[in-house]
């Protein structure tokens, strides 16, 4: 018998095995591959929340717990996924600048904001305003992290094949799929869940995310660029832009009005040519309140879920996992930000339903 199934292997169902494997629980994963956000994103690592000057909702706590569980996967594995590169912030305006500084005189902010601001040129882009530093950030190759984690799997482990949720069988407190027995079963399918007939109640909103490859020469592979957008480099001459944010399209087919915005930011910015080798599109898991979504199924209690990571999945994800394995198997609570319960309402009668 399988400890868990899990179905969907984008980050959050990558972040779940994980956690499975670490304390030495048999999974069969269960994924139709398509593509789905987490292989779209650019795979930025930061803590703080650049609008505002902020840091995010138990940034630090993330922050730690992420780059702990990066570095044992990649010695696990042998495999170099994570870069820590700083990203540099271009301003829009002067008075910008005093708040950036006040913002990295704080305590935990301290740690990010490099309180130096630059005026000086960069060669190929339009700087009017100067520029500052975020250190201890980067990005994690979430394609690469995926495979590499997949490798290692056998087909007990994971299966790339449409999961039914026809075949799903209650059976003595226990689950059954396709003759494969287990204790639970954790859903990771992000935007897909809309057709989830247990959790499809949940408030999932998803938001479309547009985004280039390009190539250039005049940029650095040795930084992050935020101006408005995100420019992540990916190998030599070839860089990640993006990304648009539409909550009201929700296919994953690119747009000439989503890449014309992206185009526009770009060329305000980029003083130098590049050349358009990619367009694409994803739906991010986005939750009404901008908080993950985590617990049991108000009825079936060996149904759990795992979702809504959103924008933050690379920061988030190894914490979350965490929580969710102590949730599951060790039977602690949740922190009620986190916990699908806040959303218990949206069922006419929750201790009745029937599925």
């Amino acid at each position: 018998m399988k400890d868990a199934i899990i179905v969907g292997f984008g980050l959050a169902g990558f972040h779940c095995a994980l956690e499975l494997q670490k304390h030495k629980k048999d999974f069969l994963i269960i994924t139709n591959e398509r593509e789905g956000a987490s292989k779209n994103a650019g795979g930025v690592f930061n803590p703080t929340v650049l609008k505002r000057y902020t840091m995010s909702w138990r940034g630090e706590e993330f922050f730690d717990q992420a780059i702990s569980t990066y570095s044992f996967f990649e010695e696990k594995y042998n495999i170099n996924v994570f870069q820590k590169i700083p990203i540099i912030y271009y301003f829009n305006q002067l008075s910008n600048h005093n708040d950036w500084t006040v913002a990295s005189n704080r305590k935990g902010l301290d740690r990010f904001l490099s309180p130096l601001i630059n005026t000086d040129a960069n060669k190929g882009i339009n700087d009017n305003f100067g520029y500052a530093k975020l250190q201890n950030v980067g990005k994690l190759d979430i394609s690469k992290t995926l495979e590499g984690f997949k490798k290692k799997l056998d087909s007990n482990s994971f299966s790339q094949k449409e999961f039914d949720y026809g075949e799903l069988k209650f059976i003595n407190n226990k689950i059954e799929y396709k003759n494969v027995k287990a204790r639970y079963i954790v859903f990771c399918e992000g935007f897909q869940l809309k057709r989830n007939p247990w959790f499809s109640y949940l408030p999932l909103e998803g938001s479309k995310g547009e985004f280039l490859h390009i190539r250039s020469k005049v940029l650095s592979q040795k930084k992050i660029i935020k101006a408005g957008l995100f420019i992540v480099p990916i190998e030599k001459d070839l860089f990640w832009v993006g990304a648009n944010f539409d909550r009201k399209d929700k296919t994953s087919k690119p747009t000439k009005s989503g890449k014309d915005w992206i185009l526009v930011k770009l060329k305000s910015f980029l003083d130098s040519p590049f050349e358009v080798v990619d367009h694409k599109a994803a739906i991010r898991p986005t939750v009404k309140d901008r908080r993950p979504l985590l617990g049991a199924h108000p009825k079936q209690k060996n149904l759990y879920i795992f979702n809504g990571l959103g924008s933050r999945g690379v920061l988030m994800g190894p914490l979350l996992a965490k929580w969710m394995y102590k949730f599951v198997f060790e039977k602690k609570k949740l922190y009620p930000e986190l916990a699908i319960d806040r959303f218990e309402t949206y069922f006419s009668n929750p201790k009745n339903i029937d599925v």
